[in-house]
């Protein structure tokens, strides 16, 4: 057991319950001020070091210790780019998920009787040694647990005669803290069991009951919105007030449909939203939107020629809603009219790496308040692009007689490109790095100069690929991940046999974490298979752990580092996306012309690569 050079007078266990109740508060307070000097630091090794020293100056110690020997003490455990604090100054003890903080003694000890109740095959030792593991996080801990179990002899049996059950544990329904109890109309509703600690009743609420209560609660809408649509249309059938749609011809009713605003047509909701998705998802858009006025034209067929009126936005969004994710594909609808209505007005904006939210680029600057001058830092770049614009004067000339002689707001003149141009630069270079995005869904922290999220301390332009990399590195090595339950503390096994032994005398196995130990039944090296074997591979005659080999270890490492990395991607919206990862378009100040070739655009590319602007000295 790899537990490094850590010299064993420094080791200051918490003591009581009631010593370690009462210093709880100290030691969040103090894990808050350590995250906030070592951010790149898991909390995992703040926790275990504060157990560890003297009370009375434990953080000075500790933040020396990590200052001195940072690398001896963390062990390969550091934060991603992705896992880092928003923002230092503003962050409290609200900021930092439960499952990093020093854990309550009474919820401690319900999640171990819980746990300990559905993991009856499992040994007590186990339970623990996850639990030491997890920072004692039901949540975490449960789905380590249930992966052990699954491997057990018992569990294999029962998987053997309930196949065709097709029952997982892993589903919220099938949940062991959850009773369902009948209700009058039939169906059954979902409560809790007491465990006896308000914080793990709340934990499970909001992870299981309120999911629960919530897909109730959506069918349930589903079902009364169908029945009053289909009253409706049956009381409107015989009262002889249905409305005839002059698109799909159909009969339906006054409250879905709507008017376009040229004439008396009528549309129904169901070819609105027939035209949504057509414009979306198909060939529609250029035929199916007036780009002019943002709105979705009429759809009706008349004798003489197409409609030219359109469908108000507020029917369109009414009609929308309506149907299953009706709301996403009309926010869809919405980002897109957005976004070309933003590149036909060719105004400089930044807009959100995450979202589509944009917000016009637009700073005020005082008259005399910078000085323009070349590119210096990319010498070689500036020279290349002066030699293109000198052997591109000769086309200058045409132009220059055209803005001269027609009055075409379309052919500026020179002098008035290049000041825009300018102009722009200077907004570019003077916007703030750090950019809050407006809308109310997202509000997200972003990189005007990289489009990353932001994290203090930032660094822009980190190759993806190493992010990646450190991502994946970080999730393998938490699941070769071992805690000791008596002391806390954290090692990785690089050699020799699965019987460890911690510094603290404890004795666990490193395959199925159970204690070895005399207080765990002194069973030593009896846990581990005693059978010869002619054949290097599982044993054919017991189920016990094998003393060398631990058969999964390489699947466990593969598959912890196949979904971080499923997560990374999906986080990075490169969840279809293979190979090497190289997103070299995606910066956000990018350095080539998009969309349509305008001499605006021209100019301004061409300006961004040779000049850079700073301030005025005084």
């Amino acid at each position: 057991m790899d537990c490094g050079n850590r010299p064993n007078d420094c080791l200051n266990l918490a003591g009581s319950d009631a010593t370690y109740e009462s210093n709880l508060g100290e030691l969040n307070d103090e894990l808050l001020i350590l995250i906030k000097i070592f951010p790149d630091v898991l909390p995992d090794v703040f926790r275990e070091m504060l157990l560890r020293f003297d009370g009375k100056s434990r953080l000075e110690v500790v933040t020396n210790e990590l200052l001195k020997n940072e690398d001896t003490w963390v062990k390969g455990r550091w934060r991603t780019a992705g896992e880092r604090p928003d923002a230092f100054d503003a962050m409290d003890i609200s900021h930092i998920p439960e499952a990093d903080l020093f854990r309550r003694s009474s919820y401690k000890w319900a999640v171990k009787a819980a746990l300990l109740q559905e993991f009856r095959t499992l040994g007590k030792s186990t339970v623990k040694a996850v639990l030491a593991e997890q920072n004692h996080s039901y949540t975490l801990a449960r789905s380590v647990l249930q992966e052990i179990a699954s491997k057990h002899w018992r569990s294999s049996i029962s998987k053997f005669f309930s196949r065709w059950a097709r029952r997982s544990d892993n589903e919220p329904e099938k949940h062991s803290m959850i009773t369902w109890t009948k209700i009058a109309d039939g169906h059954s509703l979902p409560s809790l069991k007491a465990t006896g600690d308000a914080e793990l009743d709340g934990e499970l609420h909001q992870t299981i009951l309120r999911p629960l209560y919530n897909e109730y609660k959506a069918q349930q809408e589903a079902k009364d919105w169908e029945i009053a649509v289909q009253t409706n249309q049956e009381e409107a059938e015989k009262a002889d007030a249905l409305f005839e749609c002059g698109c799909c011809f159909s009969a339906t009713t006054f409250e879905r449909i709507a008017e376009c605003t040229a004439s008396t047509h009528i549309i129904c909701y169901k070819c609105i939203s027939h035209s949504i998705n057509e414009a979306l998802f198909g060939q529609g858009w250029v035929r199916g939107i007036d780009h002019g006025q943002g709105l979705l034209r009429c759809m009706a067929l008349s004798a003489n020629d197409n409609c030219d009126g359109c469908i108000p936005q507020n029917a369109t969004q009414r009609a929308m809603y309506q149907f299953k994710k009706g709301a996403h594909i009309f926010t869809h609808y919405e980002s897109r009219l957005t976004e070309e209505a933003l590149s036909r007005a060719q105004v400089p904006i930044i807009r959100c790496s995450v979202c589509s939210y944009a917000e016009a680029m637009d700073l005020y600057i005082p008259a005399g308040t910078l000085q323009y001058h070349l590119d210096s830092k990319h010498a070689f770049r500036t020279m290349f692009y002066m030699i293109l614009a000198l052997g591109s004067i000769s086309l200058l000339f045409p132009y220059m007689l055209l803005s001269c002689l027609l009055s075409d707001p379309t052919i500026p003149p020179i002098a008035s490109l290049f000041q825009n141009a300018l102009t722009r630069l200077a907004n570019i270079q003077q916007f703030p790095s750090r950019f809050r995005c407006r809308s109310p869904a997202c509000s997200t922290l972003t990189c005007t100069n990289c489009s990353k999220p932001w994290r203090d301390p930032h660094t822009c332009f980190e190759s993806e690929v190493v992010e990646l990399r450190t991502t994946i590195e970080a999730a393998r090595t938490a699941a070769l991940k071992r805690t000791c339950p008596k002391c806390g503390l954290n090692f990785i096994k690089d050699s020799g046999c699965n019987k460890l032994t911690c510094v603290c005398g404890y004795i666990m196995c490193y395959v199925c974490r159970q204690g070895l130990g005399p207080m765990e039944g002194g069973v030593g090296y009896q846990h581990f298979c005693q059978h010869f074997r002619y054949e290097v591979g599982s044993c054919c005659e017991c189920q016990k752990c094998d003393l060398y080999r631990a058969a999964d270890e390489d699947a466990l490492v593969k598959a912890a580092g196949l979904k971080a990395e499923k997560e990374w991607r999906e986080r990075r919206g490169l969840a279809n996306v293979k190979g090497q990862i190289e997103k070299a378009g995606a910066i956000g100040r990018q350095e080539t012309i998009e969309g349509k070739w305008t001499p605006q655009k021209v100019v301004d590319w061409w300006v961004r690569n040779v000049f850079t602007c700073s301030p005025r000295p005084h």
